[in-house]
């Protein structure tokens, strides 16, 4: 990947589905809940119904009864049995991604580095211990805590704060367009848009950059010894 051009001073990092696969995680706790709920029954196609669930992008499980009804699974006993289940573990199968913390090691070494992630405070900063990823940031960023989620600006100019640096000295990397992208673009940041699966972008202004994966970052601002 040739070089941007642009040296930023500080490099903010999204958390899920950027530093650790979230995704994969939601859809496995998914698909155990929802097999769990259906046991007995013939045909069903759990991966169908984990799309659906996926599709509603909303937190939590208010939204099992409907889904499952699809499939004649939506009695009280049934939901009740894929709730246990999907809240028994949170983080059943989350990890980081392959490349994360060398990514972020290789970047510390020319910039300073802080974590903007949305969500609740007790789920993010557990998360955060899981991972074990606490010591690689200076500073750790949830929504909750802060008061705003992004996409909104005032969270992203509270890490500029804490970063030290000016918007046109920092770059915001995430994988949501919304959240993180347009987020970012509207505090005055650069935008880095990681985009694993070769999404379509879905419409409105683009990200600065794209990449397919974090180390990509080192070339794009020249922190692999290109220049």
């Amino acid at each position: 990947m040739a070089t941007s051009g642009f040296r930023p001073k500080l490099v903010l990092f999204d958390l899920d589905d950027t530093l650790c696969d979230h995704n994969a995680s939601l859809r496995l706790r998914l698909r155990m809940a929802f097999a769990e709920a259906c046991r007995g029954l013939d045909d069903v196609d759990l991966d169908a119904l984990v799309e659906a669930s996926v599709a509603r992008s909303v937190f939590g499980t208010d939204h099992f009864a409907d889904i499952l009804a699809q499939v004649g699974a939506g009695t009280p006993e049934r939901v009740e049995r894929a709730v246990a289940s999907y809240v028994s573990d949170r983080y059943r199968g989350l990890k980081l991604f392959d490349e994360a913390l060398e990514v972020v090691d290789a970047v510390r070494q020319h910039a300073r580095v802080g974590m903007i992630t949305n969500g609740p405070s007790v789920i993010q900063r557990d998360k955060i211990a899981r991972l074990r990823i606490a010591d690689a940031f200076p500073f750790i960023l949830v929504s909750e805590e802060v008061g705003v989620w992004k996409p909104d600006p005032a969270i992203f100019q509270r890490a500029l704060e804490l970063g030290e640096a000016a918007p046109h000295e920092a770059v915001y990397v995430g994988d949501n367009p919304e959240h993180d992208v347009a987020g970012a673009r509207a505090a005055g940041l650069a935008s880095v848009w990681v985009n694993r699966n070769g999404r379509e972008w879905p419409g409105g202004p683009p990200p600065d950059y794209t990449i397919a994966n974090l180390r990509e970052l080192l070339p794009l601002f020249g922190f692999d010894g290109t220049r």
